[in-house]
């Protein structure tokens, strides 16, 4: 077993004197972790565990969560930090972040819309892998499958009371998002078993087993999908007519602080969402100075809206079938596997690859995600949208795949669940101000090796930075500094390449389906270049960026002020 780079560099193992609080730290470690797969379909299939519940998205199952959460701080706080190893204090702030976030979340509990919304709800997420990674090899296996897809029903009629309970507080989804919830959810109420929810035929071939293939589609057809008609009809009816325009948390009872929380909670740093909005504004404008210079370089005369639109309708940057987006996302994927060397001292023994997104999910989603390996499934896979070909621009293809397979979340993700070393909660908790910001410091990485050479290609990723970092503009801006829905789409449209059919679904993700979300993506990055300047500076010619990369990914995903703390020690034992 290798030994985790953070101990050898910082420290080596407890002494006996501490071995009991280690022995304690371990306990309450295993007891989240449990707690997290056992609340998580995505991570009880990757554990191979049989599932023999649904999660719940009651108020009741967030109050047993903080319980939990509460006994479990309760000794934390005991522990003295001094005595564990610094690798285990790395843990104990982890999980005192994480449960920190448990105990909170009865409190807004009202103010989320995580239930439902496309990007979170668990009817649009991992309930349709039931029928892909759920084993169904013996009788046992495939009655557990039934049992579970018969819960499906009963959940959506959960979701619909619990957004009848959120309108009598005044809560409600704003009405472009409920339309478009509409359609999610009508895409999916498909009969028997062509349902996305049942098992394909390249899993079993149900012409050889009628018995079970009627008994999956009597299932659907006669509990799952009556059960989407009655959330479906229910959103469509009064709810709808009743729905605000406006959108944004501020504009319900207690928003303001509910956002101010989500924005620390997803970027895992202390800064207001004041401090946000202008640092994107700043930043904004000093891409678009770059911008402005690499035009005189490919030798356009036009201004950066002219040169998008002329982008926007170069059949370079178009692709006639799917198949083809998938292929220009490998390109740059074979481009840069044989530089990683120069940056990383390990790579993922998993491979990565690129598959089409279901299309009945293409509609309310901008792009795609990406999934980590399983043993159901041993790759890392992002999921491209292939929808609307006829607009939709392959200018960004680049850096997309940078960011979320080499050296980007695949790198990231994969190596953490692989290293040994961790605690398995450790392996598995992911912060989004750290996950996505090192995927998008990663696609930064590229130009580092070259890969953004070609003009075009830069030009590209500086496109999608800009994308980024409108985020940190209109995400706030929405939510809490007043700003319509069509103010942010107008500052997305000057600013950004995006389609309208993009713009459309995004500005409702920042806005209603999960605020302060996007803005880690961009703020995490930037304490990353910000850490990794600091380390330069400080070690000088000894400093080693394959080191230093080994660092922040050998510890797996943790909250961004914690890694302030282990550069910092990183940097003193140097």
């Amino acid at each position: 077993m290798r030994a985790h780079l953070l101990v050898a560099m910082l420290g080596v193992a407890a002494p006996a004197s501490t071995q009991a609080q280690s022995a304690v730290l371990s306990r309450l470690l295993t007891d989240a972790h449990e707690r997290t797969i056992s609340n998580s379909i995505t991570l009880q299939n990757r554990y191979g565990r049989n599932i023999e519940r649904l999660p719940s998205v009651s108020l009741a199952s967030d109050e047993a969560d903080a319980t939990f959460a509460r006994a479990l701080l309760d000794t934390l706080q005991t522990l003295d930090r001094t005595k564990l190893t610094p690798s285990e204090q790395l843990s104990a702030a982890t999980l005192d972040w994480i449960l920190q976030g448990w105990v909170q979340a009865p409190k807004y509990y009202w103010l989320s819309f995580s239930s439902i919304t496309p990007y979170q709800s668990p009817l649009t997420g991992e309930l349709l892998f039931l029928g892909r990674d759920m084993p169904l090899d013996t009788p046992e296996h495939r009655e557990r499958f039934l049992a579970r897809l018969s819960e499906i029903g009963p959940l959506a009629d959960s979701i619909r009371l619990g957004l009848e309970a959120r309108a009598t507080r005044g809560i409600r989804l704003n009405q472009a998002e409920v339309q478009q919830v509409i359609g999610a959810l009508g895409a999916l109420r498909k009969p028997g078993t062509s349902s996305p929810y049942s098992p394909s035929t390249t899993r079993i071939d149900i012409s050889t087993d009628p018995a079970l293939g009627a008994r999956i589609a009597q299932t659907i057809d006669d509990k799952l999908n009556p059960a989407l008609g009655r959330l479906i009809d229910y959103l469509g009816g009064e709810y709808l007519a009743k729905a605000p325009e406006a959108v944004g948390l501020k504009q319900y009872p207690g928003g303001e602080e509910y956002y101010r929380y989500l924005v620390g909670r997803s970027t895992t740093l202390d800064l207001t969402p004041e401090e946000i909005h202008q640092r994107g504004l700043d930043h904004l404008a000093t891409l678009e100075t770059s911008m402005d210079s690499l035009l005189k370089v490919i030798g356009f005369k036009g201004t950066r809206k002219e040169f998008l639109a002329a982008m926007n309708r170069d059949p370079r940057f178009r692709a006639k079938t799917p198949e083809e987006v998938g292929a220009r996302y490998q390109k740059y994927y074979e481009a840069i596997k044989p530089l990683v060397p120069e940056l990383f001292l390990r790579v993922p023994k998993a491979a990565g690859e690129f598959r089409r997104l279901n299309p009945a999910l293409e509609g309310s989603q901008t792009y795609g995600f990406y999934q980590a390996p399983s043993p159901s499934s041993p790759v890392g896979i992002y999921f491209y949208n292939a929808s609307h070909l006829e607009t939709r621009s392959l200018f960004s293809v680049a850096n997309i795949a940078y960011h979320e397979l080499v050296p980007g979340h695949h790198f990231q993700i994969s190596l953490a669940q692989e290293n040994p070393d961790l605690p398995p909660l450790r392996r598995d908790f992911g912060a989004v101000a750290f996950n996505e910001g090192w995927a998008e410091y990663a696609s930064g990485l590229a130009g580092e090796l070259g890969l953004f050479s070609d003009p075009y290609d830069l030009y590209g990723r500086l496109i999608s930075e800009a994308f980024l970092t409108t985020r940190l503009v209109v995400d706030p801006g929405m939510n809490l500094l007043g700003w319509s829905r069509e103010r942010a789409m107008q500052f997305m449209r000057d600013h950004t390449m995006m389609a309208e059919s993009e713009i459309a679904s995004e500005s409702l993700r920042y806005s209603v389906d999960m605020p302060a979300q996007a803005l880690g993506y961009k703020v995490g990055a930037f304490e990353f270049w910000r850490l990794r300047g600091k380390a330069e500076q400080a070690l000088g010619p000894t400093f080693d960026v394959g080191e230093f990369h080994a660092l922040i990914l050998d510890a797996g995903a943790l909250p961004m002020q914690v890694v302030g703390e282990m550069v910092d020690r990183w940097i003193a034992s140097k």
